[in-house]
């Protein structure tokens, strides 16, 4: 159990890591409403990072404790050693001034998704656009792979809209062939409009780039870290990890 706003619960096990648990046994880590990666409603703080993190801090003989925090705020915490973990981040040259990173936590897959049953029409984006496929985007978003080789060739079969839900309920409608998103977000929200029958993550992935989690280099040793790392790799050996992060797709 995830301990909430505030609170903490620790969570300690037999199997305690030879590695010293940082801050007296509990870690801090800030959470911001990003689903399903993180959940904030009032105090309440859950999620796929903090069901990862806590069952990985358990092994080690560690509690978790979680704080609602603005990112900004989360950051300057992590640099000033007041709160210990950020989740889902990439790896930046100036993040790793200030902290330690964890081996790779999931690949941010950028996949098309399409309507149920079409999941394996399309071999890659080009194709789709090939066979005059009208994909939904959203409007000045930064997507990846080779969307922007792309999209200049085939502009009169791209749809802009400002939001992820307005491209979803199109595709549930049939007004488009199909959008693009990050596979754990997009698929929160086809669970939360309902569209669980209707659209689909197909087999084309666009992008895929390593995710971390972070820890301040103030209060968490790097020899932690590195201790954090094997247990969540032996996570993912064991098929323990997929079970946990399957629920989120």
């Amino acid at each position: 159990m995830v301990a909430g706003a505030g609170v903490a619960v620790c969570m300690l096990a037999g199997q305690a890591s030879a590695a010293e648990c940082p801050r007296g046994g509990t870690l801090i880590a800030g959470a911001s409403d990003y689903r399903p990666y993180q959940k904030v409603e009032g105090n309440e703080v859950s999620g796929m990072d903090f069901e990862v993190i806590a069952v990985v801090l358990d092994k080690l003989g560690c509690g978790l404790e979680t704080q609602a925090l603005p990112w900004a705020r989360h950051l300057k915490g992590l640099e000033d050693g007041n709160v210990d973990i950020a989740s889902p981040v990439s790896k930046t040259e100036e993040r790793e001034a200030f902290a330690h990173f964890s081996s790779p936590y999931v690949d941010a897959q950028e996949v098309l998704f399409v309507p149920a049953g079409k999941e394996g029409e399309y071999s890659s984006l080009a194709d789709f656009f090939e066979k005059g496929g009208k994909l939904g985007t959203i409007r000045e978003y930064a997507y990846g792979g080779d969307f922007n080789d792309l999209k200049d060739n085939y502009a009169s079969q791209i749809d802009d809209t400002d939001s992820q839900e307005s491209n979803l309920k199109k595709l549930a409608a049939g007004r488009i062939d199909a959008t693009l998103g990050e596979v754990f977000v997009v698929s929160e929200d086809i669970k939360r409009l309902g569209f669980g029958d209707k659209v689909v993550a197909s087999n084309v992935i666009i992008s895929s780039d390593a995710s971390y989690i972070m820890f301040s280099k103030k209060s968490v040793p790097e020899e932690f870290v590195t201790a954090f790392s094997e247990q969540m790799q032996a996570l993912k050996d064991s098929g323990e990890f997929d079970t946990i992060t399957a629920k989120y797709k």
